[in-house]
């Protein structure tokens, strides 16, 4: 009897340290142990500009994480030199900074916390109308429209009228020119003047798209659009060409799209 009490009592014990030990490992391997993460490794680019006139920014990878790596990373601070006027084959230096409190209460060891990086995959501004794309330039047409139907309420109103839209009985492009600009600063873009035929009058209405290049994109969330103010002469003569010309031909070269759109 008293064998077998005893028997239970090394079973018990043994149980008992086993657990403790698979604990211990669990808490070493868990909380205590130091692990190894590399910032670098989990850092994304965003360029914003285009080949000779971007810039980057650096920030954590968004992904697949347990949430301490994901909170870890997301302190980190980079910075980037040079980080202004960036060409395709430029060399960046990246340096990270991060929170050392929150690295010891994680137990991380940060390892490559500076690297070189080579620009690349910057989008190029064409040299002139005859290289830009048929297809990117339908996109740029069918994207004005689309932006004037969007809006066709608050462009009726934009001069402070206060009574509410009549119907749109029609709309279309009467003038679209791609506008080459003579600043690096400034973006390459194509305007458009949009006849607007309410029912009871007309309105002319002028919307731009930006950053035109060989991305072959059209940045729909930058467009915008204004009011075209013609002058009498111009309104008279439909003269919109010497209208888009006396607004930008001081920063751009101008160069007209001849075929229209038309939408019903």
């Amino acid at each position: 009897m008293d064998k077998q009490k005893i028997e239970n009592k090394a079973i018990y014990f043994m149980c008992l340290l086993s657990m403790i030990c698979i604990l211990v490992l669990i808490a070493y391997f868990f909380f205590l142990r130091n692990v190894e993460i590399d910032i670098m490794a989990n850092a994304q680019y965003t360029y914003v500009g285009e080949n000779g006139n971007a810039s980057v920014t650096v920030s954590a990878k968004q992904g697949d994480l347990n949430q301490r790596t994901q909170d870890f990373l997301n302190s980190v601070q980079y910075e980037v030199s040079p980080n202004t006027d960036l060409s395709n084959g430029d060399t960046i230096h990246v340096t990270a900074t991060y929170d050392e409190a929150l690295a010891n209460q994680y137990h991380y060891q940060p390892k490559s916390v500076e690297t070189d990086v080579v620009v690349k995959g910057l989008a190029n501004r064409y040299s002139a109308l005859e290289d830009i794309p048929k297809t990117l330039i339908q996109d740029g047409k069918d994207a004005a429209i689309d932006y004037v139907k969007g809006n066709q309420e608050s462009i009726y109103t934009i001069d402070g009228k206060e009574d509410k839209a009549p119907g749109l009985d029609k709309m279309k492009i009467v003038y679209s020119a791609y506008l080459k600009s003579n600043q690096k600063n400034n973006s390459d873009r194509f305007v458009y003047i949009v006849q607007m035929n309410y029912a009871s009058e007309i309105l002319y209405y002028m919307v731009c798209i930006p950053n035109i290049n060989d991305s072959d994109s059209i940045d729909t969330h930058n467009i915008y659009g204004e009011k075209a103010y013609l002058t009498q002469d111009e309104w008279n003569g439909k003269d919109f060409s010497g209208y888009v010309n006396r607004v930008y031909s001081l920063k751009y070269q101008i160069e007209q799209i001849n075929k229209e759109v038309k939408s019903n």
